[in-house]
């Protein structure tokens, strides 16, 4: 009997400890079911949360950007009227500017024009001037190169009615050709004269002869050579004019008439 109630208690403490362990082991599964549960539950709150909080955060950030890009239209519009309108300014500022400037450029290229022509006649006068002082110095070096000649002729006229070998003479001729040579390509021409009316302008009367035959005033005798230099005279011929007598017969007429 004693080994059976041992038996039966051992059973029954056995059964009771096996009901604690599946108590036990269905205890901590609920436990970690429901546990599981709740963070389930609480994961699908989140993410329900989250995404409305995504979703109302994105609709507010998007009306805030609404609101922000017609503050900045807004913005830019007036930004943009503003830099028009000066703009605007500017260019009527410089388009006054510009016509200022053409005024004083064409004042500027007037005075110019006229400084240019200033100029030019003040280089042909000058080119005048040196050309004149040039003919002037030739001219004066070409009546001294004449007294040359002068003396030249006035030689050869001594050797020709001295007593002296043709040798000489002949050499002074030759010298006397070179020098007429030479004036000759200087453009030095005679005065034609001999038998001429007198002419104040390339004569130069140095005396007078009576002569009947001739009309008064003519030339008679060429005491020295004149030249022309060019179309200018370089030196004037002196000479001896033609003179009538006067007599009481022409004087008689005279006093009929």
């Amino acid at each position: 009997m004693k080994n059976g109630e041992d038996r039966i208690k051992s059973e029954t403490t056995d059964s009771q400890v096996l009901n604690k362990d599946i108590d036990n082991d269905d205890g901590e599964d609920r436990i970690k079911s429901e546990t599981t549960d709740s963070q389930v539950l609480n994961k699908d709150i989140d993410n329900d949360d989250g995404e409305d909080r995504i979703k109302s955060e994105t609709t507010d950030s998007q009306v805030l950007n609404k609101d922000i890009d017609n503050d900045d239209g807004e913005d830019r519009i007036k930004s943009e009227t503003t830099d028009s309108q000066v703009l605007n300014r500017e260019i009527e500022f410089l388009k006054g500017e510009l016509e200022k400037e053409k005024e004083v450029s064409e004042k500027n290229l007037s005075k110019l024009r006229y400084l240019m022509a200033d100029f030019d006649n003040y280089r042909k006068q000058i080119e005048k001037q040196m050309e004149s002082r040039i003919q002037e110095d030739r001219a004066a070096l070409l009546t001294k190169i004449l007294k040359i000649y002068d003396d030249c002729t006035l030689a050869v006229e001594t050797l020709k009615n001295g007593d002296y070998d043709s040798t000489v003479i002949g050499g002074m001729q030759g010298i006397m050709t070179n020098f007429e040579g030479f004036m000759k390509d200087e453009g030095v021409v005679e005065i034609e004269t001999l038998g001429t009316p007198f002419d104040p302008n390339i004569h130069d009367a140095i005396g007078f002869v009576s002569n009947e035959l001739a009309p008064d005033n003519t030339i008679m005798e060429v005491i020295r050579k004149g030249y022309f230099l060019g179309n200018k005279v370089l030196r004037p011929s002196s000479v001896i004019l033609s003179k009538r007598t006067v007599t009481n017969k022409d004087i008689n007429e005279t006093d009929k008439e």
